[in-house]
């Protein structure tokens, strides 16, 4: 179960604005992956430090450097260069 709640967690930092802003506060923690999942946990999402790693030598959370915590907690990502949550994507009509 909580490979399927790394998934969920980082599904919902996408679209959760107060999550991005909790997560935005472990930009400078030293032992940030560890942090990170207490914050899941205390969101209600259980994965280890390992399955963390894990999963980031895998897929596209890639690493937990502060580029990639940006990038996802910002919104980019989805992929699509230069988009940011709660903004229509680059191109979109509005």
């Amino acid at each position: 179960m909580s490979m399927s709640d790394l998934t969920a967690f980082f599904e919902k930092l996408q679209t959760d604005a107060a999550l991005q802003e909790k997560t935005r506060a472990l930009f400078g923690a030293e032992d940030r992956e560890a942090a990170l999942c207490r914050l899941a946990a205390a969101e209600g999402f259980t994965f280890t430090v390992e399955e963390l790693r894990s999963e980031q030598a895998g897929s596209a959370v890639a690493s937990l450097d502060d580029d990639s915590l940006r990038r996802v907690v910002g919104g980019l990502g989805c992929g699509l260069p230069g988009y940011t949550a709660g903004q229509p994507a680059p191109g979109a009509p509005g």
